[in-house]
Parts: C-alpha cells; structure tokens; sequence
C-alpha cells in the first residue's frame, strides 16, 4: 500500500533513470490517485493556481521505488 505523503516531493524517473522532477501535487477521486502533477512547472502552478505544469495519468506509473516513482517512457 501507497500512502499520498509518500507521493508528495517523490521524485519523478524515466524508465532509463532520468530525473523528469518531483511530485508537487497529487490528485485523487474517490480515493483513487488519478494523476501527479511534476517538474518546476508543477511547483509553479501549485502556487500560481494556474495549469502549466507536467500532469503524468497515474495508469503511466511503472512502478514506485525508494529511488522514485518511475513512468513509462512515451515513444
């Protein structure tokens, strides 16, 4: 089992271990974790209320490791 604070501030990895950023906001529905919101955008838009951050569908997560949380590489 996940629990959110373990998201939150998790760093975000490329299946190839390249460091996209950190998790600054997650976003749930009926307490189901739906999508992560990351990278220096995702920290801006969590303080400007504004939507220009990198937004990962949570179904992209390949797995979360004590490294991070590593998402399918998109070809």
């Amino acid at each position: 089992m996940i629990r959110l604070h373990q998201l939150d501030g998790a760093r975000v990895l490329s299946e190839s271990g390249e460091r996209l950023g950190c998790v600054h906001e997650v976003h749930a529905k009926d307490g189901q974790v739906t999508a992560l919101v990351y990278g220096a955008r995702g920290f801006i838009q969590r303080m400007a209320s504004s939507r220009s951050g990198k937004r990962l569908k949570w179904e992209d997560v390949k797995a979360v490791t004590k490294d991070g949380i590593v998402v399918r590489t998109r070809k």
